[in-house]
């Protein structure tokens, strides 16, 4: 286990093994309500048009998100996440997510989040709102 992840994040990577290989994505920081993720986009998330599907951005950012909240020690749940799409990508690109803790109540994690390319230009940024559940 690196000692980028916290050993809470580290299970809920080990929870989502399978969607983290359908989606080629690899963590490298998990802590601190901080998380970082890439991934290399593949065939099978190019839609009509030659892009990247949106809904890659979404879940990849909002799974970021999951892994942020599980490096504080909690157990939250999606309830709300706007994306906004700023540059399409297409097969191969080499992406970066970030997410990051902006605040928490008693209830409720807000996080923003981005993604950028391997010129670290922006694709994508965003914004989740996860409902705290329970510790871990």
């Amino acid at each position: 286990m690196s000692s980028d992840i916290h050993p809470s994040a580290q299970k809920v990577l080990d929870g989502d093994t399978q969607i983290r290989e359908r989606f080629g994505v690899v963590v490298t920081r998990a802590q601190d309500g901080d998380c970082e993720l890439h991934l290399v986009v593949d065939q099978g998330w190019i839609n009509a048009a030659g892009y990247t599907h949106g809904s890659v951005a979404y879940a990849v950012m909002d799974s970021a998100c999951a892994y942020a909240s599980a490096s504080l020690q909690k157990l939250a749940v999606t309830v709300n996440g706007n994306v906004t799409y700023t540059r399409g990508t297409q097969e191969g690109a080499r992406l970066s997510v970030k997410a990051h803790l902006l605040s928490q109540s008693k209830r409720v994690m807000t996080f923003n989040t981005q993604i950028t390319d391997e010129r670290e230009r922006l694709i994508a940024h965003g914004s989740f709102v996860f409902q705290i559940i329970g510790d871990r």
